[in-house]
């Protein structure tokens, strides 16, 4: 069976053209892009003697350890990106602003 809560992310078209260019922001970006996810995967419920909901941890080092990883995934990415979409495509570049 399906999930049928689960939805369909994709990256914006700015973001990926970031990361197919190779621009130093690129890693900044995609972070921003996935933290909620990370948080949401660093967080675990915490529970009173009692097996009541009494809050929530946020481990901050599994938090930074799923950020680095994304970051060292851009090299990755980047390749499936130019293969999957680019091989035996023509591409057309635009050039603009040459002059900064």
């Amino acid at each position: 069976m399906k999930n049928r809560h689960r939805r369909e992310i994709r990256l914006g078209k700015n973001l990926v053209l970031s990361i197919l260019n190779k621009e130093p922001t690129a890693k900044d970006k995609l972070i921003d892009f996935y933290d909620c996810y990370i948080r949401e995967m660093a967080t675990d419920p915490v529970y009173g003697s009692d097996g009541d909901l009494t809050g929530y941890y946020i481990d901050n080092d599994l938090a930074q350890e799923l950020r680095e990883a994304l970051s060292g995934s851009l090299p990755a990415l980047r390749e499936v990106l130019i293969k999957k979409h680019f091989t035996n495509r023509p591409v057309v570049v635009v050039l603009t602003d040459l002059a900064k």
